[in-house]
């Protein structure tokens, strides 16, 4: 039991750990990436002023943009292996579902990468819309089951709050003017939401019973 036990608190701070990384990491790289666009513009206009017209190099906020990438790919390959590890601690009705997490993060995953190419966008927003589905109704299940231990059940419902949130956020996202800042608010409330639902994940301890 105590060789069990290690292995829900491991894989459960795992996951905790990936979601950290993965999102802390696709912040950086958005600010290294704003920043490094921000520098090489700025060279570029001095070199033309100056009468060279040679490209810019290759600057530092490039090579961290390409870490924070890294770190990024690094944090959701911890969470999908972590989840497949998780399938397996939790009761065999709850593994479904932890299977659909698992499912739903990579058509997250495909989706962004079909995205960024031309004339797929749509495909990319349909995985998405399924991947949201499929979370939504995993955390719904999660956060109401009964074999589901009780800590781990909170953080399942703040997973699925934040989920919600998302949703009321991208639909007043659409009002004119006071839309976006809006939305912006209860995304970072969802942001925040999220982080401390998979804490809640990682504090609990493992169930009771396992058929």
């Amino acid at each position: 039991m105590d060789n069990q036990n290690y292995s829900w608190k491991q894989t459960t701070a795992d996951l905790y750990k990936a979601v950290m990384i993965y999102t802390f990491a696709a912040i950086a790289a958005s600010i290294f990436g704003f920043i490094g666009t921000i520098g090489s513009a700025a060279s570029a206009v001095a070199s033309f002023a100056g009468g060279n017209l040679s490209g810019g190099g290759f600057g530092i906020w490039d090579i961290l943009e390409i870490l924070a990438t890294v770190a990024v790919i690094y944090g959701y390959w911890l969470f999908i292996k972590s989840l497949d590890i998780f399938k397996q601690l939790v009761n065999p009705a709850d593994a479904p579902r932890i299977g659909s997490i698992r499912t739903a993060t990579i058509l997250s995953i495909v989706a962004a990468i079909v995205a960024c190419i031309p004339m797929l966008g749509f495909v990319g927003g349909i995985l998405n819309l399924i991947a949201w589905i499929m979370l939504l109704i995993a955390y719904a299940n999660l956060k109401n089951s009964v074999t589901f231990p009780e800590g781990a059940r909170r953080g399942m419902s703040k997973l699925f709050t934040a989920m919600i949130l998302g949703i009321i956020g991208w639909i007043i996202g659409l009002i004119p003017l006071v839309g976006g800042i809006i939305e912006t608010i209860l995304e970072i409330v969802a942001f925040v939401i999220v982080l401390l639902g998979w804490k809640n994940v990682s504090m609990s301890e493992e169930p009771t019973a396992q058929a």
